[in-house]
């Protein structure tokens, strides 16, 4: 499938990754992304644009808003726009939910390799209490609601995302009577983390490297370390790890060597990111 093919495959309202050129031959340093009426470009690495702009001009109509993210630059050059504006109120749609999206942010606020995890945990949620570690944007806990969770406790130490959280359910509807919002640094806030303790579902999707807060292959262990005093004998644990170097047979034994969790299976990602190094784990 070539670029125009690409950019002219049919789509809804729904977000959906027309190409992961991540750990591809063809475009390594490209991903393309429907968004409603926004065709998201990003570039991973410097090459030639031209010839790619020139294709992505001639995108469908449809598409409003077509922005270009140099995901390797640092400064004003970053960001633009071949067709339409930046729009300030943007949203990815996943299965009918929306995540604000900022795409002025390094990450825009939402992660689509992360869908099938997140429609497991809404299915597996009713009446349960859920710990959200590594929240971002608090996309598991918009599911886990809409699942009819009884109590979710969003962690992640920024607050600027954890507020996009909190919108996230506004903007959806959802109620947040028994759902926290909590700004710690998981690592040095475990006291508060256990007061909530033994939770039905652990969910742990952390960044591979976090400068200054967190960086897996060294800090995910802290965390498989202290599952014993947040859980309880039925516990779930979905462990999630975006990374090449971390492979899934590592994570069973880190888990397995440190607690009575057991591999029960792989949620498989989507189709569209057939590529990606991310590893969705189910232990119990």
């Amino acid at each position: 499938m070539d670029l125009f093919e690409i950019i002219n495959q049919p789509t809804t309202e729904e977000f959906k990754r027309l190409y992961h050129g991540r750990g591809e031959k063809t475009y390594p340093f490209l991903t393309i992304d429907s968004i409603d009426e926004i065709l998201f470009i990003q570039f991973y690495e410097k090459v030639d644009e031209k010839p790619f702009l020139e294709i992505f001009k001639k995108a469908p109509e449809k598409y409003r808003n077509i922005i270009v993210k140099r995901r390797y630059l640092m400064d004003n050059e970053k960001l633009f726009t071949l067709r339409g504006i930046i729009p300030d109120n943007a949203a990815a749609i996943e299965n009918g939910m929306k995540f604000k999206l900022n795409f002025y942010n390094q990450n825009i606020g939402y992660f689509g390799d992360t869908k099938n995890a997140r429609s497991y945990v809404e299915k597996i949620s009713k009446g349960k209490k859920i710990l959200n570690l590594f929240a971002y944007t608090c996309g598991f806990s918009l599911f886990a609601r809409r699942g009819g969770a009884k109590y979710i406790a969003n962690v992640d130490m920024n607050k600027s995302v954890l507020a996009t959280g909190l919108t996230n359910h506004q903007i959806n509807g959802l109620d947040i009577k028994n759902i926290s919002f909590l700004p710690y640094n998981i690592l040095k806030a475990f006291a508060k983390i256990k007061k909530q303790a033994p939770y039905d579902i652990i969910i742990i999707d952390p960044p591979t490297h976090q400068k200054g807060s967190f960086i897996a292959s060294k800090d995910y262990i802290k965390i498989i370390k202290k599952l014993p005093l947040l859980s309880h004998e039925n516990t779930t644990v979905l462990a999630c790890i975006n990374s090449l170097k971390f492979t899934k047979e590592e994570l069973i034994k880190m888990i397995e060597s440190n607690t009575s969790f057991k591999f029960q299976k792989q949620i498989p990602n989507p189709e569209e990111y057939t590529n990606s190094t991310l590893k969705s784990l189910i232990f119990s």
